[in-house]
């Protein structure tokens, strides 16, 4: 017997759209966690480099590009499976208004990323690639938290952030050890 049979259309057609939601969102976020390496790439080129800083710039572009491409797909499936299908809708989930709101982070995110390649196309990047560095590290914090939300779904998010706590402490610890490292 086929999963469609068994499954029945309804939660066929559900769960293929949740997976195309999910890879679309996972190739968004391989955009979040890179377009910030290539700033920090481009702060760390040499004066008089322009063919170097051309070719960063024009990886720079493509990648945002894709990642606008990306991300809409990635809204209208995530608003189905929630407005349609009814995923996180109705009393005891404030998972997914905290999940919301971290979605809304990730958008505010990627145009704040958009808005510093342009910056540095017209020459006004004035932030060392440390800054960069530490910039990059910002996704990774909100895909971590998001993931965490949509698998656990806490009916209790005071308890659920607690818990968050420690992980997100040592992932801003490591990164900044790691920073100051490269200072030197």
């Amino acid at each position: 017997m086929n999963a469609h049979a068994v499954m029945g259309h309804y939660t066929c057609n559900m769960l293929w759209i949740k997976t195309l939601h999910i890879v679309l969102v996972a190739s968004w976020f391989a955009g979040l966690f890179y377009l910030p390496r290539i700033f920090v790439n481009l702060a760390l080129v040499e004066p008089g480099s322009e063919a170097e800083r051309q070719r960063l710039l024009l990886m720079a572009r493509k990648l945002l590009r894709f990642m606008n491409i990306l991300v809409g797909p990635a809204l209208v499936l995530g608003l189905v499976l929630w407005l349609y299908y009814g995923i996180g809708l109705g009393p005891g989930n404030p998972w997914m208004h905290a999940k919301l709101l971290f979605v809304v982070l990730a958008l505010g995110y990627h145009h704040w990323c958009g808005r510093i390649l342009r910056q540095i196309e017209i020459g006004g990047q004035t932030r060392s690639h440390l800054w960069y560095r530490g910039f990059n590290e910002w996704p990774v914090l909100i895909m971590l938290i998001t993931v965490a939300l949509v698998v656990i779904k806490p009916a209790d998010l005071g308890e659920f952030f607690l818990h968050m706590a420690l992980p997100i402490a040592a992932l801003i610890a490591v990164t900044w050890v790691a920073i100051r490292a490269q200072r030197r």
